[in-house]
């Protein structure tokens, strides 16, 4: 006691010409902001402070809790929320140690403090305007992280696979969730899968390409204050990027060991956020929209199959415009299998018919039935569901096939027509004019707008332009309350190239 007396005036002396700061918790109302890659500008409240790495110290101005930005030319801007904690056991302990009462400034930012002195921020890359979406379905996160060993510590405490910090791994599917998160907002449309199920096969063939992701090792090191988590996570991670339409087969992968900077994260969240970024820095791997994209293009060549070869047929003859319509109806048949109906239209006078992939299902041949009156058993050649068009084939000669016009010159507002069986078999080669609203691009298919009214069994008819020649084959409409005239066909020169389909010269 008589030696901490002795020490009274030096101690006095500091407190004083600290601003009656906390002797305790002085040096802690700074934290030190990292960016990786470094060089970012942070910000607070909109005015730039320096680059990183920069030191921001608290002023009680900046308010309870201070919002801070780190901006970074060609990356997304990452928002900061530093709240630091008020102790106002500093008063008492200040008081207590210079042996005078309250001597301490209530209002001194020294009472406030940061739970750690080190704030790292992993930047990712903008994703470049313009990209095309990419389906990318997820399966299921696997894991060879072993069930019994240590994976890094919290404190003095081990963790392993029953540690709170790795209680994901336990439920694959919440971990899979997070990695889908971290690819949100990039080049890929990711969602989850399971295969060896009818929908999820279905998915894999439609994108081509699939995602399985391997953990195959992780290391935490940890430090656990007031219930909040402060160090790294590193993981191993084996990105595996499968073939959608080859069962099992690997197209490539990607090994790649990322470190997550754990700041103030509650513990049971400690894994999920380190996976959200292993995903998101996958993403920003150099090359890979590319690679993914090639991939892609190659399966849907496959779609095509092998070529087939036609005669083009002669262009229907029509003495005026009013008869076009009555002239061109004889090209369009209604397409009939067990689970419903569609239409369909001629393509050659010896008995080839196009029409919608949905239309014809999984069935192997179907009922053709003519505005004529009669009606041919037809057989399925071929089926591309990827642009959900299918080539039917009939038995005859001089039928009254429709001739096929240039999607491509097809200029905004043109007139329309849709002819087709819609909502009844009863209501064969139906007419409908609107004109063409737009040419979209919807998952890498491109597509014709239009407000022709297109309806259930219209599937599979023509569009046809106002000179009386195919320009595309309606496919779908959008429904919703509200929504109306909002129609799409697929353009007639996609439809062929994706069914291999050429005509000779």
């Amino acid at each position: 006691m008589k030696q901490l007396q002795a020490q009274w005036p030096l101690l006095l002396t500091a407190l004083l010409s600290s601003g009656c700061a906390s002797l305790l918790n002085k040096g802690k109302q700074s934290v030190e902001v990292v960016s990786e890659p470094p060089g970012a500008t942070l910000y607070a409240e909109g005015v730039a402070l320096g680059p990183t790495p920069y030191t921001y110290a608290y002023d009680r101005s900046d308010g309870g809790e201070v919002a801070l930005e780190l901006r970074r030319e060609g990356f997304v801007p990452v928002a900061l929320q530093l709240k630091p904690k008020r102790n106002n056991f500093i008063l008492f302990a200040d008081a207590m140690l210079l042996g005078i009462p309250y001597i301490a400034d209530g209002k001194s930012k020294a009472l406030y403090s940061f739970p750690g002195g080190k704030l790292k921020v992993n930047q990712y890359k903008a994703v470049p305007s313009g990209r095309q979406l990419l389906d990318l379905p997820v399966t299921v996160l696997e894991s060879t992280v072993p069930t019994k060993g240590v994976v890094g510590r919290s404190g003095s405490r081990k963790l392993d696979l029953d540690s709170k910090e790795l209680a994901d791994l336990r439920y694959p599917q919440t971990a899979t969730a997070a990695t889908l998160r971290g690819m949100t907002d990039t080049y890929v449309d990711a969602r989850s899968i399971r295969t060896s199920t009818p929908k999820g096969d279905e998915d894999a063939r439609r994108a081509k390409v699939v995602l399985r992701p391997l953990l195959k090792g992780l290391e935490l090191q940890l430090e656990e204050r007031d219930r909040r988590a402060f160090g790294t996570a590193q993981l191993d991670m084996e990105w595996r990027f499968y073939s959608g339409i080859d069962k099992d087969s690997l197209l490539f992968s990607i090994s790649k060991r990322t470190e997550w900077p754990v700041y103030g994260a509650p513990p049971r969240n400690v894994l999920a956020d380190a996976l959200q970024d292993a995903a998101r820095q996958l993403m920003d791997e150099e090359g890979l929209y590319e690679r993914i994209s090639t991939l892609r293009a190659a399966g849907l060549v496959r779609s095509k199959g092998e070529q087939i070869t036609l005669r083009p047929p002669a262009p229907p003859s029509f003495p005026d415009r009013r008869s076009m319509i009555p002239t061109l109806v004889k090209g369009v048949v209604t397409v009939e299998v067990k689970d419903g109906h569609g239409s369909g239209f001629l393509i050659t006078t010896d008995g080839y018919i196009m029409t919608n992939a949905h239309v014809v299902g999984t069935s192997a041949t179907a009922k053709i039935r003519f505005e004529q009156g009669f009606t041919l058993e037809g057989q399925v050649v071929k089926v591309n569901p990827d642009f959900d068009v299918a080539l039917i084939k009939v038995a005859g000669n001089d039928l009254p096939a429709l001739s096929m016009g240039d999607d491509e010159a097809l200029q905004l507002g043109e007139e329309l027509f849709a002819i087709g069986t819609p909502l009844d078999e009863q209501l064969g080669q139906s007419v409908t004019r609107g004109i063409m609203s737009g040419k979209r691009e919807i998952e890498g298919r491109k597509f014709i707008q239009t407000d022709v009214s297109i309806n259930p069994g219209n599937s599979g008819g023509p569009l046809i332009d106002a000179e009386g020649k195919v320009v595309g084959v309606a496919t779908m409409k959008i429904k919703a309350d509200g929504v109306q005239g909002i129609g799409f066909g697929v353009p007639i020169s996609t439809a062929l190239n994706m069914l291999n389909i050429e005509f000779t010269k």
